[in-house]
């Protein structure tokens, strides 16, 4: 899930209110500087694909939102740091600042913004937490959203959930939800439930080439979590449907562009598949990049 679940666009329609550039005297009341600077910080550095620095700057602007009592900044610097700690692989500590937020403006009665909800979906997914992630979808669904990606993010949620638990019908009116798009990523969410849903349906082959147009798409959109996700999806697909081979070099894909991003606990059982796989097929090239990467992931933990 781009940024959203990537899941999830990173940052956008969320920047606070009056932050950047100038106006006349009469256009309102004076900027919150150290706030507007922290939170800028942030999200130059998730564009910049720096999240654990995002995490820090984010948390400097929370701190300041806090401190000045103010509720719509409370919400959205929450959202921005919630997504940054994914981004971060930290899906846990997302959920702990989406409860925190939620929290404060409930106690005041202040609305919750349909996108905390929708990172809270996020987060709760990737977790493990079908049941959490599908409640909090269906609160992003029936709030009012300031981005108008949110109604479609929350549906692919929705989607990834009933294809978690094999729920067909709750998978199709989720892809009915989503229709065909011109924007690279929400394409590739609409693509990746069409291709589980393939896959529900014992037809492999075509999930096979439905994952692979949402890899394509999700490297177009720079969620290359989400790309190694659909590359792991094909691999599957392509071993359902005998090409073991085939399904080698997807797993290795796969398991090398998470192993990059700092994933190990995804990476490493890929790479595994894919040389089990490699060495069934023939393929040594394949297992000497896989006890390369392995060598690498090794430095990195010893360097941790």
């Amino acid at each position: 899930m781009t940024a959203r679940l990537r899941v999830l666009s990173p940052l956008a329609a969320l920047a606070l209110a009056g932050c950047g550039g100038s106006g006349p005297v009469d256009a309102g009341p004076p900027t919150d500087v150290r706030l507007d600077q922290a939170n800028q910080a942030g999200t130059q550095a998730l564009t910049m694909d720096m999240p654990s620095i995002a995490v820090r700057q984010y948390k400097v602007a929370l701190s300041r939102a806090y401190e000045r009592d103010d509720a719509g900044a409370i919400a959205d610097v929450s959202y921005n740091l919630a997504l940054a700690q994914m981004k971060a692989g930290d899906a846990k500590a997302a959920l702990v600042t989406v409860r925190e937020a939620r929290s404060d403006l409930d106690r005041r009665r202040a609305p919750v913004p349909a996108e905390l909800f929708l990172v809270q979906a996020a987060a709760a997914y990737r977790s493990g937490d079908l049941l959490g992630a599908s409640a909090a979808a269906q609160e992003a669904l029936g709030r009012t959203a300031k981005d108008p990606d949110t109604v479609p993010r929350a549906w692919f949620i929705r989607g990834l959930v009933a294809a978690e638990r094999g729920d067909g019908v709750g998978l199709a009116q989720a892809i009915a939800a989503l229709p065909p798009s011109k924007q690279a990523d929400l394409l590739a969410d609409r693509q990746e439930l069409q291709g589980r849903a393939a896959l529900l349906a014992s037809q492999p082959v075509e999930a096979l080439a439905l994952f692979e147009q949402s890899a394509a798409g999700r490297q177009q959109a720079l969620d290359y979590r989400g790309m190694a996700r659909a590359l792991a999806l094909a691999g599957d697909a392509a071993l359902r449907s005998n090409h073991a081979a085939e399904a080698a070099d997807l797993f290795l894909r796969a398991g090398r562009s998470a192993l990059l991003q700092g994933d190990s606990a995804t990476a490493l059982p890929l790479l595994r598949r894919a040389e089990d796989l490699a060495r069934q097929t023939a393929q040594p090239g394949i297992v000497e990049e896989v006890a390369r990467l392995r060598k690498v992931a090794a430095e990195r933990a010893t360097k941790a």
